[in-house]
């Protein structure tokens, strides 16, 4: 097994999500108790579609890619989940299974929750239905946006709709625009977009000329949100 950062502590992992916030004290700890970390390499699959798993994940380290099958079968992004975010819950809820695809985008530690405790703190709790029902309600058009980008945009409207995903769940604002918290290579980002590492060179260097990004490291500066948002239209 190759060598990889520390594992996050699972009380740390599960208080970190936003989702998960309306459970009591006594809730919190009772799901903690029976929740085990996990790690998946840079790649690896973390699930199937149509799987059926004991769990759902919350993200602790790294990131993680949820895709679908598009019309010509090849795989289509449509979520990138980073630290914090819940995953594989709507499943975990409904018991139809896996909808779509998990990967790790890079290595990653993520917590994983035993469907069979959790579902009984669910049907009790009112806040956590309603704040789950507006979180997959903002998800879907974000993913609807998504795969319409990456389905049938051409190479550079793909690669605008990747960095702008990211800026919205990752993004942090500084004083010379949106850094985008996400350190991922040109590789990584082809990938996500679904074209040629030598293409998406060509294209964010043609930005960073233009002065709409600027690539600090592995992670992106943007510093022309407007002119990303046109190159998507």
């Amino acid at each position: 097994m190759s060598e990889h950062a520390e594992a996050p502590s699972r009380r740390e992992v599960f208080l970190s999500s936003t989702l998960l916030g309306g459970l009591t004290d006594d809730q919190v700890g009772e799901l903690i108790v029976n929740s085990r970390m996990a790690h998946a390499e840079k790649g690896e699959t973390i699930w199937l579609s149509g799987s059926s798993v004991s769990y759902f994940g919350v993200v602790g380290a790294g990131f993680i890619k949820m895709t679908t099958v598009g019309p010509s079968h090849q795989e289509i992004t449509t979520e990138i989940m980073g630290p914090g975010h819940v995953f594989g819950l709507l499943g975990a809820i409904d018991g139809t299974g896996c909808p779509q695809s998990a990967k790790a985008i890079t290595g990653t530690w993520f917590l994983k929750v035993p469907k069979a405790g959790f579902l009984p703190v669910y049907e009790q709790n009112v806040v956590l239905k309603e704040q789950l029902f507006k979180r997959t309600t903002h998800r879907l058009r974000q993913s609807f946006d998504m795969i319409a980008h990456l389905s049938v945009g051409t190479v550079e409207q793909r690669v605008a709709a990747v960095i702008l995903v990211l800026t919205r769940s990752f993004g942090r604002d500084c004083p010379d625009g949106i850094l985008l918290d996400v350190p991922l290579t040109r590789q990584e980002i082809a990938e996500l977009a679904g074209t040629t590492v030598e293409s998406t060179i060509r294209i964010m260097s043609r930005w960073q000329k233009q002065e709409w990004i600027e690539t600090q490291s592995r992670h992106i500066l943007v510093k022309d949100l407007d002119k990303l948002l046109l190159a998507v239209r």
